[in-house]
């Protein structure tokens, strides 16, 4: 684990930001979603949806992402961050961008404020995306964990630049194709080229590090890498020029790329030397369980079954929400816990080792606050899942509290940590 803590690891004060902001947007986002619990239960095509949306896609998940890479990437690729100040700027350009995008899809303008924001957006990923390849660069090791991070930034660079013509497009329409085919679009285009290809990438080295598995082969993960690529090409060209057929092509490509990916994740945990996971592992393992259900889903929306015609909204919003509030956001927090406490800890205690005694860095949060946590979190994205799918507006609102709990537990345990203090113990030994 003291991989995390590297010597090439940038300046806490470039990564704790994103974590910092990051909750708060999530926990912003689950307030919304208690209040307005009808988001959910209209066509995903709503200013409410759409604010909630941006607001956990972008000032939650893809900030975290941003700090947690910068001070992974150095551990991956065994390089120091090619430019802080560029991470910096970055940070301030996102924060931002997502607060005036939210606001203006919450108004549903699609004037002058939306364009500053998307374009702010723009700017911040663009100086992440060349961090992030200056980075790499760097490294002379061309390994696949590199090619799928590399991938997600040029995907992410796509997406919102995709995000900013749609803007434009539903002020001045310019295109042809209609804009909830162009919103598909840009919606995979992030969660599949960006997202998951990222979490694939940065997983498949921290995830058998973090059980101690040895001798776990990432050979088969080349093919993941080709057919995630090639089949998100094809559905987005697929999309964009409506050839049904050639989308559903994609999707089983993309979707048998995700289903080696898992394979390769069994035998890492079959081949595990540390038997016992922690909070943060079990958070991680519930939401690969998650991601099976839009993986299913896809299938039953594209197949056009008749009996399913009534509900295809409401299960294209379940869809949606079972990557974004289920897997990506439980991966997200359950990784937090394994990431954070370090880089925290790393802060506080570098140069003391070896001197005083001094705390672990899982003694920086509570164990009892984070287990309570996971399991509301769980038991609110299910039953959030099943009030959407069902439209029962109770339901997502109870499903909603739940998860507003459970990211009450989650902040407490992220300010808990970025707030820690030298003990009395480690000072005074």
């Amino acid at each position: 684990m003291q991989q995390i803590a590297s010597q090439n690891a940038p300046s806490p004060s470039v990564v704790i930001p994103h974590y910092v902001f990051g909750g708060l947007s999530l926990l912003i986002a689950s307030i919304l979603i208690v209040c307005y619990p009808d988001a959910f239960n209209q066509h995903y095509f709503n200013p409410r949806l759409l604010s909630i949306t941006h607001l956990l896609v972008l000032g939650w998940i893809t900030m975290i992402i941003f700090g947690a890479l910068y001070q992974l990437l150095p551990v991956i690729m065994e390089v120091k961050l090619n430019s802080e100040v560029l991470a910096r700027i970055s940070f301030w350009l996102m924060a931002t961008g997502t607060i005036m995008l939210s606001y203006a899809f919450w108004q549903f303008s699609f004037g002058s404020l939306m364009f500053v924001a998307g374009t702010l957006i723009v700017m911040s990923v663009f100086l992440f995306v060349l961090n992030v390849i200056k980075t790499a660069k760097q490294s002379v090791k061309n390994t696949i964990e590199r090619l799928f991070i590399l991938s997600s930034a040029y995907w992410l660079m796509f997406t919102v630049m995709a995000g900013l013509t749609l803007a434009v497009n539903l002020s001045m329409p310019f295109l042809n194709v209609s804009h909830l085919e162009l919103l598909k679009l840009h919606a995979h285009a992030g969660l599949v080229g960006w997202f998951i290809q990222l979490i694939i990438g940065v997983s498949c080295k921290l995830l058998p590090m973090f059980m101690v598995s040895h001798h776990v082969k990432t050979g088969i993960l080349h093919y993941t890498f080709w057919s995630m690529n090639l089949g998100l090409i094809l559905g987005i060209v697929a999309l964009y020029v409506q050839i049904h057929g050639f989308v559903i092509v994609s999707a089983v490509l993309v979707v048998s790329g995700i289903v080696i990916y898992l394979r390769f994740l069994l035998d890492a945990y079959r081949k595990r030397v540390k038997k016992q996971l922690d909070i943060g592992m079990r958070q991680s393992a519930f939401s690969y369980a998650i991601l099976l259900i839009p993986m299913i889903l896809v299938f039953l929306l594209l197949f056009r079954f008749d009996f399913l015609e009534s509900l295809t909204i409401q299960l294209s919003i379940t869809y949606g929400t079972a990557i974004v509030i289920g897997f990506i956001t439980s991966l997200v927090m359950g990784q937090t816990y394994k990431t954070l406490p370090f880089i925290v800890w790393l802060k506080i205690y570098r140069g003391k080792v070896g001197r005083v005694v001094l705390p672990l860095p899982k003694d920086l949060y509570s164990e009892k606050a984070a287990v309570a946590q996971v399991w509301l979190y769980g038991l609110g994205i299910l039953v959030l899942l099943v009030g959407i799918a069902a439209a029962i507006k109770g339901v997502v609102l109870l499903g909603g509290i739940i998860l507003l709990l459970s990211t009450l537990l989650y902040n407490f345990s992220i300010f808990k940590i970025v707030l820690h203090k030298p003990t009395q113990k480690s000072d005074h030994k």
